[in-house]
């Protein structure tokens, strides 16, 4: 396991009136391969991956992303940071192709990427075959090439959920974070999204919420247990697999 933290929260709180949906969670990620936050439905996983990308606010608590405090930090910002997260529910645009799904990533990306260029400043360009070239990388990583004009509707829902990690990869993240992405997945493409999951934690930090565990345990270097959204347990595959804890109150040993 690499030693470099990526990112950690300290006591890192999310209440709802009187539901406290993340307690004082202090979660540490570090750089290199995968890490699977895994719990029964209601344990806090979804809300702690909101307040790690900024789409939720933290009661209290701070958040760190490479040593920089980024806890007032937007989701728009943080992106722009490298952290990037795909949704349980796919968050493509329907109306649009998938070329154009993958092209607004990839154009915001590029354009990011070249400020304090004074020639990008002057011309605000981006150049079309610099867009064209990108789409077609992430599109072919995923195993989508040749549906660049489909509508990305009318995608079988696994290719849409696809599509989104294309559109994740577009922008170039440091970490990617993958919320529940085998749901709804027919076996034959569970078996093709491990695949490629385990290829992008060859360049990117993966980390997954996801509830099968055959999932978990075929992919994750390091896992962690969370419930009544608390941190109950962490540790490799195998560890958790045998902690009694995680066993009563998940695993259903």
């Amino acid at each position: 396991m690499a030693t470099i933290k990526l990112l950690r929260t300290q006591n890192f709180t999310r209440q709802y009136g009187g539901l406290i949906a993340v307690n004082d969670v202090n979660f540490n990620l570090f750089e290199g391969g995968i890490h699977a936050i895994i719990g029964p439905n209601g344990a806090g996983k979804t809300t702690l991956v909101s307040l790690i990308c900024g789409r939720t606010i933290p009661s209290s608590g701070r958040i760190y992303f490479k040593g920089k405090d980024i806890t007032s930090m937007s989701s728009a910002k943080r992106v722009q940071e490298g952290i990037v997260y795909t949704f349980q529910v796919t968050s493509i645009f329907g109306n649009l192709s998938c070329y154009e799904n993958v092209a607004l990533s990839v154009q915001r990306t590029l354009k990011e990427n070249l400020k304090g260029n004074f020639l990008s400043r002057n011309l605000g360009l981006v150049s079309e075959n610099e867009i064209e070239n990108e789409v077609s990388k992430n599109l072919l990583r995923v195993g989508l090439e040749g549906v660049e004009s489909q509508i990305a509707s009318t995608l079988p829902y696994g290719h849409q959920k696809l599509l989104e990690v294309a559109m994740g990869l577009a922008s170039r993240p440091e970490l990617l974070i993958l919320d529940e992405p085998t749901q709804g997945l027919a076996e034959s493409e569970i078996n093709n999204l491990i695949q490629l999951i385990r290829d992008i934690s060859k360049s990117v930090n993966v980390l997954l919420i996801e509830h099968n565990m055959g999932v978990v345990f075929n992919l994750a270097e390091h896992v962690t247990v969370m419930n009544n959204g608390s941190i109950i347990a962490e540790g490799t595959p195998s560890e958790i697999e045998e902690n009694s804890e995680v066993q009563d109150t998940y695993l259903g040993c």
